[in-house]
Order: structure tokens, then sequence, then C-alpha cells
């Protein structure tokens, strides 16, 4: 849109399409957050906690306080991993809003979560100003931004994947390197689709910002 030109993009809504862009030799599989019948209206809006040579340590932390405000907003919430080194949190919204709006979610979000963790979250876009914090990108929600798919295999060495994961398991203990090629279709056999309620569930909105001016008036 921006460059004046149309762009093709594959509709993968069944196996021998997936099987097809593998054959491509398509090794991460980016997505829109929309249908292609709904194309100005996300199904989900997302906040990406981005180290940049933080420790894994900082963006758990980073993550259970976003996990703690949106169940106290009462916005469901879903995290995965990278399959780089940070984490992805979703937070489905049924196609009930628009982008703009989605952004605007996941700005509030991150400002509130930079003003209780000044010393490990930032909002700085330039890296120099991070001093080291983790980046919560709340800019990955707009027309036409992509995201990593769930279980897309990244191109970088032990070929890791991004991973749904379930809240019990984002604690110090994680270990991204866990989740890769070999491992994940085992865990994904035994443990099923964490994140399959992104594609399915609903936010109220209203009440969910109604519920945060209540909480940024107490503080």
């Amino acid at each position: 849109e921006q460059a004046q030109r149309e762009i093709r993009y594959f509709v993968l809504d069944d196996e021998d399409a997936l099987r097809y862009v593998a054959n491509m030799a398509s090794i991460p599989l980016h997505v829109w957050a929309s249908r292609t019948a709904t194309l100005e209206r996300p199904d989900w809006c997302i906040l990406d906690l981005d180290p940049k040579g933080a420790p894994l340590a900082h963006v758990v932390a980073i993550a259970r306080f976003v996990h703690r405000l949106c169940e106290e907003l009462g916005l469901a919430n879903y995290p995965k991993s990278s399959g780089s080194t940070g984490l992805h949190i979703l937070i489905p919204l049924g196609g009930r809003c628009t982008f703009e709006q989605a952004r605007t979610l996941a700005e509030l979000l991150a400002r509130v979560t930079v003003d209780a963790l000044p010393d490990i979250a930032t909002i700085a876009r330039v890296v120099e100003a991070r001093r080291g914090r983790v980046y919560l990108d709340y800019l990955q929600n707009g027309h036409g931004r992509l995201l990593v798919a769930p279980f897309a295999v990244r191109a970088l060495p032990e070929a890791p994947v991004s991973m749904p994961l379930r809240w019990g398991q984002v604690t110090r203990r994680l270990q991204l390197s866990r989740f890769n090629i070999r491992t994940v279709p085992k865990r994904l056999a035994e443990a099923g689709d964490p994140m399959a309620g992104v594609l399915t569930g609903q936010a109220d909105l209203h009440q969910a910002l109604a519920r945060l001016r209540r909480r940024m008036a107490r503080e």
C-alpha cells in the first residue's frame, strides 16, 4: 500500500498449502494479525518483548507483570517464544476493533509496565537509549505488520521454534533453546496448542480501559 503496488500473499488454509511453501524453502512463516475477510480487524494485539542483549530473566519478569496486568483488566493473554531471544504476548481481540485501537491498547500496557519496572523495561526505539533494558514494542500492531507464526522454525543455529507456551512455563527456569525442530513435535503431540484460544477469544476493551483508568487513578 505504501509503495503504491499490489503485493500477493499466500493464504495457507490447509496442509497441502503449508507443504507447498515448505517445499519452496520458506523457513520462518510470518503472518498477518487479521483474516482475508476482515483485513482491517485484527484477531490479536501483540506486545513484543525484545531483549537485544538484556538477560532472559528480565524478559520473564516483564512478561509475568504484563500477564498479571492483563488478568487484572480481564484480558486473556497468551505467551510464545519469538524463536530467538524474546517473548511475544498475544491478546485475542476477536476482530472487534481496528489496528489503531489494538496499537493504543498495547501502548497503554507497555507504558504501565515501564512505569512499574523502569530499571528493566523501556519503550525507547533507539537501541542506544535502551541502556540494556528490554524493549516493549507495541508498534507491531498495524496494517500489514507481520508476526512470526507460532511453531515456525527460525533460520538460526539448532533450528529454534517460535513456541506457544503456558504461563506456568514462563519462569526463571525457562530455557528457550529447548524449543527446536527436534523437540517441538513431541511437545505438541503431548500437550496440544496452548495458543489456540488466540483465534477464538474476544476482548471487552471498554471494560478493560475502565479498569485501567481506575488502576492508574489509585497510583
